[in-house]
C-alpha cells in the first residue's frame, strides 16, 4: 500500500486540492462517488467531479472505473521508482501494515452497496469480533471481502487477507501471521499450535487488527455433511471457537460455501459474533455484467438473471458461451437452453462435496414441480432415521443447494438442470 503521506506529497505536486486530495483517499480505500460524496457531505456528482479532475491532473485517460485503475497503477510504480532512488525511507513502506497476500483486483465491481453498509456498520459501531460470510460458490464472496477490507482499512492498525484456496494447516497460517503482527518472524519460534494461538488472541487483545480468512471450504471433508474438518485440520475449528469467544478488539471475518458451525452456535443477542448469506445480486447490478458483455436481447435479460439466481461468476460464464455461440443474444440462447457445459461443470464441482444423503435427496427434489415437505421426503427415504434427514436437508441450505418455500423443499433452477444431467449421466 501507498503510505498516505507520499500521496499526499505526490497529489500536492500534480496540483490536487485538499477538496481532491480527500475525494482520491476514499476512492482508493474502495468507496463508490456516491459513498464518498456521503463522506464528504457533498452530492455523487460533486464527488465524481472531483475525482475527474484529479485524473485530468495526473493524466489518466480512459471510462468508468478504468481510470481508478490506472491512477493506482501509477501510483504505486512512482512510489516503488521514489523508494528505489532514495526519495523515500524503506522503512516508510506498508505504514498502515496491510498484507493482502493473493486478493483478487476488485476494480470492477457491481452493487453490493447495502451488504457493504450493513457489514461496515456491524464491524464499526456494533464491534464485531468475528463475522462469517457463506453462500454458493460464484456469488462474490471473495470479492466481497476484498471491496469490504478496503473500505474498512481507515478504522484498523493491521490487516492481514488470506486465501486458503490451496488449504494450508493452521500452524503454517499461524506461522505467516504471527511473522506478520510482530514485523519480524518470533525468536525463538512458538512449539505448539496452541501456543500460537494464545501469541495470535494477546496481540489482538491489544491491537486493532482485522483478519480475512477466504475460503474455509477448502477445509472441509468431501463427501460429508457441511461443517465437517478433513483430517488434521480439526484445529481450525478450535482456532475460530476462540476468536468468537475470547473478548478482543479486532475483528476476524471468514468466508466459506457453507455456514460455519462455530459460528452458528455462537451467534446470537449476547456475542459480538454474526453471520451473512450473501445472495445474488439484484436485477439492475446483475443486468450491469450482461451490458458490459455486451448482450442484446434485454427484454430477456430478466429470465436469465432469474434462472442463475443472480450469480455473477454464472452470469459471466453464460454470458461468454452467449457471446460466441450466439452473437451475444440472449433471446436466441434461451430458445435453445437456459444452461452451458461451463455450468454444468461449475455446480458438478460443487456436487463434489455433498455426502450421499444429501446427493438422494437432490435427486428426488430434481423430479418435483412443486417443493416437498419434510414428512414427504420422509415416505420416499423410508430407511433414513428422522435425525439424518434434518441433518443433511440442514446442511443442503448452508450450501445453498436447496430453497425453502411454502409447498416445501425445491431447487433452483440451475441446481435442478444439472442435478437431472447428471441423474441421466449416471443411469
Amino acid at each position: 500500500m501507498i503510505p498516505p503521506e507520499f500521496l499526499s506529497d505526490i497529489a500536492t505536486q500534480q496540483g490536487v486540492s485538499k477538496s481532491e486530495l480527500a475525494a482520491l483517499k476514499l476512492g482508493i480505500a474502495g468507496y463508490s462517488t456516491a459513498d464518498i460524496g456521503e463522506q464528504l457531505g457533498i452530492s455523487g456528482d460533486a464527488a465524481r467531479k472531483r475525482l475527474s479532475e484529479v485524473y485530468q491532473k495526473f493524466g489518466i485517460a480512459g471510462r468508468g472505473p478504468v481510470k481508478l485503475t490506472k491512477l493506482q497503477q501509477l501510483l504505486v510504480t512512482r512510489y516503488q521508482e521514489a523508494l528505489e532512488n532514495g526519495k523515500v525511507a524503506a522503512n516508510a513502506v506498508e505504514l498502515e501494515q496491510v498484507d493482502w497476500g493473493n486478493a483478487p483486483d476488485v476494480s470492477v465491481f457491481y452493487g453490493r452497496t447495502a451488504e457493504l453498509e450493513k457489514l461496515e456498520r456491524w464491524i464499526i459501531h456494533d464491534h464485531y469480533r468475528l463475522l462469517a460470510l457463506y453462500g454458493i460458490s460464484g456469488i462474490g464472496k471473495t470479492t466481497l471481502s476484498v471491496k469490504l477490507t478496503q473500505r474498512l482499512q481507515p478504522h484498523f492498525e493491521k490487516i492481514f487477507w488470506r486465501s486458503l484456496y490451496y488449504a494450508p494447516l493452521l500452524q503454517d497460517l499461524l506461522i505467516e501471521l504471527t511473522t506478520f503482527l510482530q514485523g519480524s518472524p518470533l525468536d525463538p519460534p512458538l512449539a505448539t499450535v496452541s501456543e500460537q494461538m494464545d501469541w495470535v488472541m494477546d496481540y489482538l487483545q491489544h491491537h486493532r487488527c482485522l483478519l480475512v480468512l477466504n475460503g474455509l471450504e477448502s477445509l472441509s471433508r468431501r463427501g460429508d455433511l457441511a461443517g465437517n474438518y478433513q483430517p488434521n485440520y480439526e484445529n481450525y475449528s478450535q482456532f475460530i471457537h476462540l476468536l468468537g469467544t475470547v473478548p478482543h478488539q479486532s475483528c476476524v471475518v471468514t468466508t466459506s460455501q457453507e455456514k460455519l458451525s462455530e459460528v452458528a452456535y455462537l451467534e446470537g443477542q449476547t456475542l459480538p459474533v454474526g453471520s451473512f448469506k450473501l445472495r445474488g445480486l439484484e436485477l439492475q447490478e446483475a443486468k450491469a455484467i450482461l451490458q458490459n458483455k455486451g448482450l442484446t436481447g434485454e427484454d430477456k435479460w430478466k429470465y436469465l438473471v432469474d434462472g442463475y439466481r443472480g450469480n455473477p461468476m454464472m452470469l459471466k460464464l453464460v454470458a461468454e458461451t452467449i457471446k460466441e455461440v450466439f452473437g451475444g443474444n440472449v433471446g436466441d440462447f434461451l430458445d435453445t437452453s437456459l444452461f452451458t457445459r461451463d455450468i454444468h461443470n461449475f455446480i458438478e464441482r460443487i456436487f463434489d462435496r455433498v455426502s450421499d444423503l444429501e446427493r438422494r435427496i437432490l435427486y428426488i427434489l430434481s423430479d418435483q414441480s412443486d417443493g416437498l415437505g419434510f414428512k414427504q421426503l420422509q415416505t420416499q427415504l423410508t430407511h433414513v432415521n428422522a435425525q439424518d434427514l434434518m441433518s443433511a436437508l440442514s446442511s443442503l441450505r448452508q450450501r445453498s443447494l436447496i430453497e425453502h418455500v411454502d409447498q416445501g423443499f425445491i431447487l433452483p433452477p440451475v441446481i435442478k438442470e444439472v442435478t437431472q444431467q447428471i441423474m441421466v449421466s449416471e443411469a
